[in-house]
C-alpha cells in the first residue's frame, strides 16, 4: 500500500506587549514582529516506501480449486511441450498459444494459421490459375507491380505461398478445442479460396507459440494451468491456460498472458 505522508501546517504570531497608565504617557511598546505563517509544504509524492512495488500488491492471485498433483502436472507439461512432439502435434498445438483469448473463439485466427502446416502444400508455378485468384483478394499483401517484377509466379515470390485445406484446420479446432473456424467470431483478413476450400498462408521459417506449465489446479469441470515466466508480446510473461471437461475430453478454454514487470506479473 502507498502511504501519503502528510505535514501539519504551524502558524507563529510574535505578538507585542504594551502598558498603559491613567496619569502617565505610556513608553513607546516595542515594535511587534510581523506575524509569520508558515508556508504548506508540498506533500512528496505517491511511492512505495521501498521504491517498487510490492509483490502482494502485483503478484496475479494465487489460483483457486484443488491443486493438481505433482504426477497430473507432469502429464500436463508433457501434453502441452509442442516442442517435445515432432509432427503435426507440434504444429497444431503451438497454434493456439500464438495469442490471448478469453473464449477460444476469439482467438487470432490469422496468428493461428501463420505456422500452421499440417496438410499444407506449397504452390508451384503450374499453380497458375490458383495463385492468379489468391493475388486477386483484397488482403494479398502484395500489389501488380511487385508481383510483376516477381515474374507472377510463386517462386518469384520472397516466402513460399502455403494451401492450407481448411479441412485439415477443422479437425485441428475441434479437437483441441471443440469449435470449427465457422465458430470463430473474427477471420477478417484471412486468406481463403472457396473454389480450393483452403487458406493460405505465407512462412518461410517456423515458430509456433509454447506452453510449460508450472503449477495448475482442479475446480469442478475445469482446469487451470499456468506457467513460470515465459518470453512472450516483447518482455517476459506468465501464461494461463483454461481447459474444460466436456464428454471425457479437455478442450482449451481461454489462454491469457500477463506482462511481467519488476519480476512481478501486473
Amino acid at each position: 500500500m502507498k502511504i501519503r505522508f502528510l505535514i501539519p501546517l504551524l502558524l507563529v504570531l510574535a505578538l507585542g506587549l504594551t502598558s498603559c497608565g491613567a496619569e502617565t504617557i505610556p513608553e513607546k511598546p516595542p515594535e511587534a514582529a510581523p506575524p509569520e505563517t508558515a508556508q504548506p509544504e508540498e506533500p512528496p509524492p505517491e511511492t512505495d516506501p521501498a521504491g517498487t512495488d510490492s509483490p502482494e500488491e502485483t503478484a496475479l492471485p494465487p489460483l483457486e480449486g484443488t491443486p493438481l498433483t505433482a504426477e497430473e502436472l507432469a502429464q500436463a507439461d508433457e501434453a502441452f511441450n509442442c516442442y517435445g512432439h515432432p509432427g503435426d502435434k507440434a504444429q497444431e498445438l503451438g497454434c493456439f498459444f500464438t495469442s490471448s483469448y478469453e473464449d477460444v473463439t476469439e482467438l487470432d485466427f490469422e496468428a493461428f494459421l501463420q505456422y500452421y502446416f499440417v496438410e499444407s502444400a506449397e504452390l508451384g508455378d503450374g499453380d497458375v490459375e490458383e495463385f492468379q485468384a489468391l493475388a486477386a483478394l483484397p488482403d494479398f499483401p502484395w500489389d501488380a507491380e511487385d508481383l510483376e517484377c516477381w515474374g507472377n509466379v510463386p517462386s518469384g515470390l520472397p516466402v513460399p505461398v502455403h494451401r492450407i485445406p481448411r479441412a485439415a484446420v477443422d479437425q485441428t479446432l475441434e479437437t483441441y478445442a471443440g469449435i470449427t473456424a465457422s465458430s470463430l467470431k473474427d477471420t477478417s483478413g484471412i486468406l481463403y479460396l472457396s473454389d480450393y476450400d483452403s487458406y493460405y498462408n505465407f512462412t518461410s521459417d517456423y515458430g509456433p507459440g509454447a506452453f510449460q506449465p508450472v503449477e495448475g489446479v482442479r475446480d469442478g469441470d475445469t482446469v487451470r494451468l499456468r506457467s513460470g515466466p515465459a518470453w512472450g508480446n516483447g518482455g517476459e510473461v506468465i501464461q494461463e491456460l483454461a481447459l474444460r471437461e466436456e464428454e471425457g475430453r479437455w478442450l482449451i478454454q481461454s489462454f491469457n498472458s500477463y506482462p511481467v514487470e519488476n519480476g512481478w506479473p501486473s
